[in-house]
């Protein structure tokens, strides 16, 4: 789980601190100067997806402010502006233009206009909000739950939020309405509050869940109510929630949301990638299973026929015959990225969880997933030039390629011990670092290996060479080493910190940064032999950093951290990004021509240059390297990286 490359780099986790957010009024386009290469149309988690009545206009909101919409009954989704950055858990949609969207910090959005333009409604409380409810004959009545049972309640379809008393101090996940008066809210500690008279009273009721969480609810009809959670928790009440029946399933899992078109036909997903249907009204469930991750945290049908289940890594799938059969919406790969390498502005790599690896010849425009001989986690990719490269992963694994990478064969490492890293001086000599103090090097071109001593057990993360005798290695509680004789013997240098470093990336053969846990970045400009500690004002875990010039450079990190500098470390500025998934990689050649990557397969790019608030000239040009002439740049013949285990959902064909 690390990685760079010699101008680029990327790395593992991510953070960022939440900017709260520019409004924007242009539809359908992508803000703050980056765009989603992968997944598409993003790769944010999604929470909630409702639809019009109509069955065509639907909207999907998620984290990090994200929000979807579909002209075509959900066959494609595409990105709207959102005006904030929070986390946005519900919505529904009262017809075509108008909709109400809630979030955390007590966020309330409502649109008139088909999502062109969204509008904060003003809420006192600043309290999370997980669900909302509006009954479908009954919009001008809405109701909304949250943390510490906080309820709220709207009379004027949503123009205006009243906090009501709430019975419990318990959180409160999902809420569902059969009518203005018959309101029913399920959340933690198996709570189950309702109300028959609109909220003006309210009965909790102690589901029979031995305390678990209650993930959502539904309504049947007046008296009956399945209720879904963790530990798998399915109970079922036919009297109003007067007594309740659990019902039993063959392996336990967790229930994640639950959806029924009428009294009988009903689908709930766990999980264990599976989505249940009944069409006896819960008696009787039966399993489809889908896949265990990304899991599908919301599901929601338009009629016994047509529905949709959303979830983590932004993932949609669809189904058109009641369930039997799933097809998704969305594309890309989502397995997690640990590296990208780019030998040129078009030309580039990116390794993953599961011995995943992908090409680009056109900027990451579109992704290739190659054939790949292992099913390890790789962790490092490496290129000499636009044929040659290598790649490191866990179980001592390492991988070369002569031809670009449309194809890849073994290298003997004679190590199991996980690699995280690994750096060639030339075509002939590499050397690569990992657990338990692991470091190996190889003077075959990557063939065949043999261990150096490095008198370590800790992880080691990071290897950079200046040439065949001169290296360093960063790693775990503050480890920096350095060799003068192509790793025969290594020595300590002093750090002053116990933070793990976890990348190093050199301008050139004295001005090198390193990065590492709760923010710290290093930073020497005599080759190695002395740091100093960079202020870099986050407390996220920084992953990766890629270094542009003597004074230029971007590091990433947890939860989408993105900082840069133009001043040699003196001052960071953080970049909002549109995702709050940690970034475990970057590569940097200046400009628009910037690409973080990491958790669930995201993998962003810039589309104008970094927002910098304080800038310096630097003394020397970005390294220059060759575009790959068109007669090399390679036409792999797999096909573009997609969940092809899901295949993908077509819209019927139109009549002549």
């Amino acid at each position: 789980m690390k990685k760079r490359n010699k101008y680029h780099r990327l790395r593992l986790h991510i953070f960022l601190l939440i900017f709260s957010a520019l409004l924007f009024n242009h539809f359908g386009q992508e803000p703050i100067g980056w765009t989603w290469q992968n997944p598409l149309p993003q790769g944010n988690t999604l929470n909630s997806l409702r639809f019009a009545p109509d069955g065509r206009i639907g909207f999907a909101v998620g984290n990090n402010g994200t929000i979807l919409k579909t002209e075509d009954g959900g066959f494609n989704f595409f990105l709207l502006n959102s005006p904030v950055k929070s986390n946005l858990y519900d919505i529904f949609v009262k017809n075509p233009d108008e909709a109400i969207v809630v979030g955390s910090r007590g966020m309330i959005l409502r649109t008139q206009d088909g999502g062109r333009k969204w509008e904060q409604m003003q809420l006192e409380s600043k309290a999370h909000l997980y669900g909302l409810a509006f009954p479908r004959n009954e919009s001008s009545t809405g109701f909304a739950v949250g943390v510490y049972g906080k309820v709220f309640k709207s009379v004027d379809g949503g123009a205006t939020w009243n906090e009501i008393a709430s019975p419990t101090g318990e959180h409160l996940f999902r809420i569902t309405a059969f009518s203005a008066k018959k309101i029913i809210a399920v959340g933690a500690n198996s709570t189950l509050v309702k109300t028959d008279d609109g909220g003006e009273t309210w009965q909790v009721i102690k589901l029979p869940c031995n305390d678990a969480q209650i993930n959502d609810v539904s309504l049947l009809n007046e008296n009956t109510i399945i209720a879904v959670g963790l530990n798998g928790c399915v109970v079922k009440s036919e009297d109003d929630g007067k007594s309740w029946k659990n019902i039993s399933f063959p392996s336990p899992a967790d229930f994640l949301a639950i959806s029924f078109a009428d009294e009988l036909h009903g689908w709930m997903t766990d999980s264990n990638g599976n989505i249940w249907m009944t069409a006896s009204a819960g008696k009787v469930w039966l399993p489809f299973s889908l896949r265990k991750k990304p899991r599908l945290l919301f599901i929601s049908f338009l009629n016994k026929l047509t529905g949709f289940a959303v979830g983590e890594r932004g993932l949609i799938v669809r189904t058109d015959d009641g369930g039997y059969a799933w097809f998704r919406v969305t594309e890309g790969a989502r397995e997690d990225i640990n590296d990208i390498y780019f030998y040129s502005d078009s030309l580039g790599w990116a390794v993953g969880s599961n011995g995943h690896i992908w090409l680009t010849n056109n900027a990451g425009n579109q992704w290739i997933n190659v054939q790949s001989p292992t099913d390890e986690d790789l962790n490092s990719i490496f290129f000499i030039n636009d044929s040659k490269g290598f790649i490191a992963g866990n179980s001592g694994v390492i991988l070369r390629t002569n031809n670009g990478g449309a194809t890849w064969g073994r290298g003997i490492s004679g190590t199991t011990e996980d690699l995280s890293a690994l750096f060639f001086v030339n075509e002939r000599i590499g050397y690569a670092v990992g657990k338990n103090g692991t470091i190996l090097k190889s003077d075959s071109a990557g063939a065949y290996w043999q261990k150096l001593e490095s008198k370590l057990k800790i992880w080691l993360e990071d290897v950079y060479f200046f040439d065949e005798n001169i290296g360093i290695v960063v790693g775990g509680r503050g480890t920096i080493l350095k060799t003068d004789d192509g790793g025969k013997t290594w020595r300590r240098i002093n750090t002053d910190i116990e933070e793990n470093l976890y990348d190093v990336d050199f301008f050139d053969d004295k001005i090198g940064y390193a990065v590492g846990s709760r923010g710290v970045i290093l930073k020497t400009e005599d080759g190695g032999e002395t740091w100093q500690y960079l202020e870099s004002q986050v407390q996220a875990n920084l992953f990766a950093i890629s270094v542009l010039r003597s004074n230029e450079a971007v590091a990433v990190g947890e939860r989408g951290t993105v900082i840069a500098t133009v001043d040699g470390g003196k001052n960071w500025n953080l970049q909002p990004t549109i995702s709050s998934n940690s970034l475990f990689a970057v590569v940097y050649r200046g400009g628009k021509n910037l690409w973080v990557a990491g958790r669930g397969g995201t993998i962003l790019k810039r589309t104008e240059n970094l927002r910098i608030l304080n800038s310096q000239s630097t003394k020397k040009s970005p390294p220059k390297l060759k575009d790959v002439s068109p007669s090399r740049q390679i036409r792999p013949v797999p096909a573009p990286a997609n969940d092809t285990d899901i295949p993908k959902a077509l819209p019927p064909p139109k009549k002549p």
